[in-house]
């Protein structure tokens, strides 16, 4: 009898979860028309950016390399100078068999523009691999079709065309045995296999799917650059002398701070434990609402150019630490934010006014739970 309660509370558990994530999913079918979560009927564009969005085959192109570059940080550096163009985003494997696979999508117009819509943007193919078991599989929708050859550790796909036009040229392109059967996926299928499959890819591949923040504004640089040019030769050349009378009180004051520097380098190792601190939020924030706030918190510390160490929290509670230029105006943002219940500093601000060091601990409301 207890065995049993155990098994219906954690799929009690574990349906709640998937509702929650599905309710967070978004997909654009190749017409533009949105998807929620499951859901088969097209849904109005929504005015915020979604928590995750999935861009059809249509939006790219793909194509797969090799590399035996064990560390991601390190590969991930590798790729971002080797990138051709803006419209090219990478998705790294794990490391197996002595290599990391690496997934290059370059982006077409209409999906260039997608990317701000979302927090977190992740390819059709690569959801649906995560999602299918091994096999052939023919993707219809709408007038939009392409085949999928997944395997154990790797999959292909092939947009239909006069040359491919059906799924014996597929397979014969694609490297698959004849002898596999053909499996047909139409539109009412899409929705739940992609919020499975968003859910089974986990933390790693959202990380790379995540897209910063962009602003339309064209910013006047250079005559901002040359009116600070000016500005900066006229101070430099009245403050010469009073530099010159400083000199040694300045130095007295490098040796002082001399620690604080050798902390600062130290901290910037430890921004590695923000992606840990990411997966362990994602056990966590099982509430749609939760969720949605958890992003817009970071988004706003992504806005004010917040040098992150951590980021912990249960839901109800949640503790950032890092550097900025200013923690005071950071704090009061975080503060206007309408589900932030309250914000408040853990402990003083330390540093001067290029960059302060902070540690501030935010009461979020509780809302009600997606189902």
């Amino acid at each position: 009898m207890a065995a049993a309660t155990s098994t219906n509370t954690k799929l009690t558990l574990r349906h709640k979860l998937y509702g929650s994530t599905a309710a967070l999913v978004w997909r654009v079918n190749q017409q533009g028309q949105w998807f929620q979560g499951e859901s088969a009927k097209p849904s109005p564009p929504p005015k915020r950016r979604v928590a995750c969005l999935v861009l059809a085959r249509s939006f790219y192109q793909e194509s797969w390399q090799s590399f035996t570059i064990r560390s991601f940080s390190g590969l991930r550096k590798v790729l971002k100078q080797k990138a051709a163009n803006s419209s090219q985003q990478h998705f790294i494997g794990p490391w197996q068999d002595g290599q990391r696979r690496v997934l290059t999508l370059t982006l077409s117009d209409e999906g260039q523009s997608l990317l701000s819509r979302a927090f977190v943007v992740l390819p059709e193919s690569l959801v649906l691999s995560a999602a299918l078991t091994e096999g052939f599989y023919q993707i219809e929708s709408g007038e939009h079709c392409y085949f999928l050859f997944n395997q154990e550790q790797q999959w292909q796909t092939a947009v239909r065309s006069s040359m491919m036009r059906d799924a014996q040229r597929a397979q014969l392109a694609l490297g698959s045995p004849s002898s596999n059967s053909v499996t047909a996926i139409n539109d009412a299928q899409l929705g739940p296999l992609i919020t499975r499959g968003v859910s089974k890819l986990g933390s790693h591949y959202w990380r790379q799917g995540w897209q910063k923040s962009a602003s339309n504004t064209t910013f006047a640089w250079q005559p901002t650059l040359a009116v600070i040019a000016a500005i900066g030769g006229i101070y430099l050349a009245l403050s010469s002398g009073y530099l010159m009378l400083e000199r040694s009180w300045l130095n007295h004051k490098l040796e002082a701070i001399t620690p604080e520097v050798s902390e600062l380098l130290t901290r910037q190792n430890e921004l590695a434990s923000v992606s840990e601190s990411i997966a362990q939020l994602s056990q966590v924030y099982v509430n749609a609402d939760t969720i949605n706030g958890f992003w817009e918190v970071f988004a706003v510390i992504e806005q004010h150019q917040v040098s992150l160490s951590f980021m912990q929290g249960d839901g109800k509670q949640l503790s950032v630490g890092g550097q900025t230029e200013s923690a005071l105006e950071l704090l009061k943002t975080l503060h206007a934010l309408p589900q932030v219940e309250k914000a408040e500093f853990a402990t003083p601000v330390r540093g001067g006014s290029g960059q302060q060091r902070f540690r501030i601990d935010l009461s979020l409301l509780q809302q009600g739970g997606g189902q």
